[in-house]
């Protein structure tokens, strides 16, 4: 990916569905030319676009990171853990752990049982796990409290946004039986009740210049402040506050070491910040939130 292309790709995380004369308008190109970039982005494979479902919709409003220690390869226990329903997301990373892994599951006693069940495969040293108090940002998915009730159409809608987040009204009203502006009017609704994100997941090739570090932050006092200055950086893509040895838990996105280097310096020099462990993500194994629909409940 070139710089336009990054671009792009940041207009796409904030909203999927962006038209592509929008798109055009702001990196200042035609909307032939933004029309073709796009395309050739997600033909690629680099760039997936879906709608991520809340959580609580789909009866997974309990959230954990879960970082795993290892003796021996990593790959191995990585491929077991990408085959379970509720690790939407798994990375293989440096450091003291071998892999990190997001459990979302009904109940805390549900993280209990899946913990458990983590701790006893094979290749697992130790276990260490983060509860999520909070969700303050999320590039992927919807954060905040949702309070809109979903029926079978709904359902439908959003399994279709989560197969192509850039459907067509067309294409999603004649695959739930709708007009296309009433499917609009139910997407927009679903969307502004933030019942659904749709935004871009970038694939990483190992080629690309992008690069994702995970911090984990303890804090001296109160959270206020400093989560508010994280969330006034652009290149902090997750924010969530969580229990556990960490008060805070952020994933930073740069474009080469040095911006690492200045956003860690950053992070330690906010007031309110007392320590600060970090982590490179080498392989992204699985990156999925297209689960759950199906064995969920209005």
């Amino acid at each position: 990916m070139d710089e336009v292309d990054e671009e792009i790709v940041e207009l796409l995380e904030v909203d999927g569905r962006m038209t592509h004369r929008d798109i055009a308008r702001a990196v200042g190109l035609s909307r032939s030319a933004a029309a073709a970039r796009v395309q050739r982005l997600i033909t690629s494979g680099q760039v997936v676009i879906r709608g991520a479902v809340h959580p609580a919709v789909l009866g997974r409003g309990a959230l954990a990171h879960v970082s795993v220690a290892v003796h021996g390869p990593a790959a191995p226990v990585a491929r077991r853990l990408a085959r379970r329903a509720d690790v939407p997301f798994l990375s293989l990373i440096s450091g003291a752990h071998g892999l990190v892994a997001e459990v979302r599951s009904a109940s805390p006693l549900d993280i209990d049982a899946a913990v458990a069940e983590v701790r006893a495969l094979p290749g697992v040293s130790a276990v260490d796990t983060l509860s999520y108090v909070e969700v303050v940002r999320d590039v992927v998915g919807p954060v905040g409290e949702v309070r809109t009730e979903v029926d079978d159409t709904d359902r439908a809608l959003l399994t279709r946004l989560q197969e192509d987040g850039r459907a067509s009204y067309v294409d999603l009203a004649a695959a739930v039986g709708l007009s296309a502006a009433g499917a609009r009017r139910r997407v927009v609704r679903l969307l502004e009740s933030k019942v659904v994100r749709v935004g871009a997941v970038v694939r990483h090739s190992g080629q690309d210049r992008q690069s994702a570090m995970g911090m984990g932050i303890r804090l001296a006092g109160r959270h206020q402040d400093v989560v508010a200055a994280l969330a006034a950086m652009s290149s902090v893509i997750f924010i969530a506050r969580t229990l556990g040895r960490f008060d805070v838990l952020i994933t930073v996105r740069a474009f080469s070491a040095g911006q690492l280097v200045d956003v860690l310096d950053t992070v330690r020099a906010l007031p309110g910040v007392r320590g600060l462990e970090s982590w490179a993500h080498l392989e992204v194994v699985k990156e999925s939130y297209a689960s759950g629909l199906e064995s969920s409940t209005p």
